[in-house]
């Protein structure tokens, strides 16, 4: 029989119809006149030409974002779903018609990859367990049952798909002997329940529930037993008894006890009833993961000092070998304090095995330094500090907060410069960062500098800061320690004016006036390193000599001075100690 359909389109939907009044024949079928929201073909020219029409809808149907078909007459079901099982983004049908759904129409559904929903007015029993068991396909249905039992109609079940798919129920009230069979029905057909809910609770009622779930094989289901106006000493007792006399299934089939308190039991019995075992446990493993966490990050640590103490015997090797020593008779000795020591000692300023690096040609040295790391711009050298280290310089200043000199990751960080500066054309205010480690590392000595015992001594106020173009001494002129700001780094300034005041400021930070007079045509040097999580320690030096690293006077080679330098040392400080 040869009949029209109309395709309707409205929002996410696209309804199906049997036109039953008459239609233009001309335009019937054309797809050029007719309107894309209300598309009609002839069930003849679908059959002959059903390919092109299944594309063509499937692109309106992309198109408009359609994702429910509606089919309104049952004799459009079977040639419908032949098109709907084509269009992949179609995941619901909705049968109109009040009828039991054919084997036809079951057997086409059951070919659908996309379907995940179906509603209709009835379907076999049979027909909604293998959809939903083989394809994952939900159905509801429209045909209600009649049912007499409290239980039934408070948990909605009005039809077998309801029956079939509830994942939660209540049981409110005692069950009667024919409320019972309805349980049991509902508990057989059932293939979706998670949790079984009581509110008033009796020993029967429970131990109804567990024979059920036991008969019917069912798994995975949590049994909630409400408190409020139910003694708790009968739950408890009971969930006991059940749990032995049926310990095989509740454990295999993973079947749960829950008791549901009441507001009004919480406020009166909270601490009481806490799991002091569960609180236990807790503690114990927080306690277990700190200790974990701690252990692992004071081993980083160990393994992050280890590998900065054989860089530093690296680069302290590499040091003797490639440094040549220059002596100037001119410059005084050098008192070398100890922070902790009663004795002080005088020495010549060598480098290789003295305390300054003044007077060290470093050319072999930055060449040597810059095959390791080519980002290597200096070297700095404070008295009566652990300080003695080569300076790097990264495009920011975050990668050696984390980073060695090798540039490998490491919690100690190095000393590094400015990303603003430049080793060559000096800054009004050149800054230096570095960690404060305890064990010295770094910056982790600077806090001597915050000491009379040290600053009071001249030789220790002299910093030597040097660069593959020039040696530089620098003199300090304040020393302090600040709540953590960013004021003292800037590196240029737009005039004098501004940088004087940069000047003034910095000088009336400093806890001891070392009336050092500083202007806006020297250059400064920042040292900044942290005191504590909130305050850093900050050291400002102004340059006062310069060496041009081709100027090398009485150049001396470290081989050959050694037991000279030594005998110096000693014959100094015997002289010293005799006074």
């Amino acid at each position: 029989m040869s009949y029209n359909i109309v395709f309707k389109i409205s929002k996410d939907v696209i309804a199906i119809n049997k036109i039953k009044r008459d239609v233009d024949y001309k335009s019937l079928n054309n797809t050029n006149v007719i309107q894309v929201k209300d598309l009609k073909f002839s069930n003849d020219y679908i059959i002959e030409n059903f390919e092109l029409v299944s594309n063509f809808l499937n692109v309106i149907i992309i198109k408009h974002g359609v994702t429910k078909c509606v089919i309104n007459d049952k004799e459009t079901e079977s040639l419908i779903l032949d098109l709907v099982n084509t269009w992949e983004h179609i995941t619901k049908i909705v049968f109109k018609d009040d009828t039991k759904l054919t084997l036809d129409v079951f057997m086409k559904l059951a070919d659908n990859p996309y379907i995940t929903e179906v509603e209709c007015y009835e379907m076999p029993p049979y027909y909604i367990e293998r959809l939903d068991i083989n394809q994952k396909i939900k159905v509801k249905t429209r045909n209600k049952y009649e049912y007499h039992s409290n239980f039934m109609k408070e948990n909605y079940l009005n039809n077998y798909s309801d029956i079939y798919f509830k994942k939660v129920v209540i049981i409110d009230t005692e069950l009667e002997d024919y409320e019972l069979s309805e349980f049991e029905d509902f508990i057989a057909i059932n293939n979706k329940l998670k949790q079984v809910r009581i509110i008033n609770y009796s020993n029967e009622i429970l131990a109804t529930v567990i024979g059920f779930l036991y008969k019917y094989h069912k798994t995975n289901v949590q049994i909630i037993v409400f408190e409020k106006n139910n003694d708790l000493r009968v739950i408890y007792k009971s969930i006991d008894y059940l749990k032995k006399n049926y310990k095989k299934y509740i454990e295999e089939s993973n079947i749960r006890f829950k008791i549901k308190y009441s507001k009004e039991y919480k406020r009166k019995y909270f601490f009481t009833e806490l799991n002091y075992k569960f609180i236990s446990t807790i503690i114990i493993l927080v306690v277990v993961i700190s200790g974990i966490c701690i252990g692992i990050n004071s081993y980083k640590q160990y393994k992050d000092k280890l590998s900065i103490a054989n860089q530093l015997n690296e680069l302290t090797d590499l040091f003797d070998r490639n440094s040549t020593l220059t002596i100037d008779d001119n410059k005084n000795d050098v008192d070398i304090i100890d922070a902790n020591a009663s004795v002080t000692t005088t020495t010549k300023r060598y480098s290789g095995g003295g305390t300054s690096a003044y007077y060290t040609n470093y050319s072999q040295v930055f060449d040597e330094l810059l095959k390791k790391n080519d980002q290597t711009v200096g070297w700095i050298q404070i008295n009566n500090t652990k300080v003695n280290y080569p300076i790097v310089q990264a495009g920011d200043n975050n990668f050696y907060l984390n980073h060695d000199f090798n540039k490998r990751k490491n919690t100690m960080g190095w000393i590094y410069m400015d990303y603003r500066n430049s080793n060559k054309n000096l800054s009004s205010n050149t800054i230096i960062y570095g960690h404060n480690i305890n064990a010295g590392i770094m910056f982790g000595t600077l806090v001597n500098a915050l000491y009379p015992r040290w600053y009071n001594k001249e030789q220790n106020r002299i910093i030597s800061f040097n660069t593959p173009y020039a040696n530089m001494k620098w003199q300090i002129f304040s020393i302090y320690k600040i709540k953590t700001t960013t004021d003292y780094l800037d590196s240029e300034f737009d005039n004098d004016t501004s940088f004087q005041n940069f000047i003034d400021l910095i000088k009336g930070r400093s806890i001891n006036n070392f009336g050092v007079s500083v202007t806006p045509e020297d250059k400064i040097l920042t040292l900044s390193t942290c005191a504590n999580n909130t305050s850093k320690i900050v050291i400002h030096a102004k340059l006062i000599e310069t060496k041009p690293v081709g100027v090398q006077e009485n150049v001396v080679d470290n081989s050959n001075t050694t037991e000279e330098t030594t005998e110096a040392v000693t014959e100094s400080t015997t002289q010293e100690n005799n006074e």
